[in-house]
């Protein structure tokens, strides 16, 4: 019974998930991936503006990119790959280190820097922004509606294919 039990909760989480395969540099694996809901402990606005940190929305984000702004992605690297902000760099986290690698920053570090992942609840961004930001750069954006809303907004996109 506790066995049946078992296969009917794991069969019922499987079926909620996507089941993929994934190629790691020529070596297949298999995994579940569970869609993005938010990161642990999502980063306050009022946190972002008194680091100096401007937060933008989309439709602020657009006349930035307009204005020639540097966008930075800092969503995982398959996402960033397979879709992004027309022009963006990704923004790498280094895990021995526990933090944010920006890579293409501007030698101007008074440049528009506008740095973007999932969403209002996805610190990754906010993360970054305030690497950035402590490097000595004073134009840095955090754009709060992430790629969903730019996405959805129909404006430029860049893909692999």
């Amino acid at each position: 019974m506790l066995r049946k039990l078992s296969l009917l909760i794991l069969s019922g989480l499987l079926s909620s998930a996507i089941l993929c395969a994934v190629d790691y540099d020529g070596e297949k694996s298999m995994l579940v991936e569970a869609p993005y809901n938010m990161c642990v402990i999502p980063p306050q606005i009022s946190e972002a503006q008194a680091q100096g940190i401007n937060v933008v929305n989309t439709k602020k984000a657009k006349v930035l990119y307009e204005q020639n702004a540097v966008f930075f992605d800092a969503r995982e690297k398959r996402h960033y790959a397979k879709e992004r902000i027309k022009g963006a760099y990704p923004v790498y986290f280094d895990v021995s280190k526990a933090e944010y690698i920006v890579i293409q920053l501007p030698q101007d570090k008074k440049q528009p820097l506008v740095f973007y992942c999932y969403g209002e609840s996805c610190a990754n961004s906010y993360e970054a922004a305030l690497a950035v930001r402590k490097l000595g750069y004073t134009n840095v954006n955090w754009l709060l509606n992430g790629f969903g809303e730019w996405k959805a907004s129909r404006y430029p996109l860049q893909s692999q294919f």
